[in-house]
């Protein structure tokens, strides 16, 4: 059994999530055009953007390649508002 995700987890993802979608959006990309570029599914990208999600290692560099930006610029979040 998985392991409770806690609030500050929850919190955290939701940030990845809003970040993501800043970044995607400022590249005018759509979540099926970051989907294709980052060979990661439409609906993950959805997923992550929603907080529902946490990505792999992986997929988070697959993503900032994609966008053509350093990894480190995925996880300059904001504070809770």
């Amino acid at each position: 059994m998985p392991d409770p995700i806690t609030p500050r987890l929850t919190e955290l993802r939701r940030q990845f999530g809003l970040r993501l979608r800043e970044l995607r959006e400022a590249h005018g990309l759509t979540q099926e055009q970051l989907g294709e570029l980052a060979e990661v599914d439409r609906k993950t990208i959805n997923r992550i953007e929603n907080g529902m999600y946490s990505p792999h290692l992986d997929k988070v560099f697959q993503i900032a390649d994609a966008l053509r930006i350093p990894v480190r610029d995925l996880f300059e979040l904001h504070s809770a508002s």
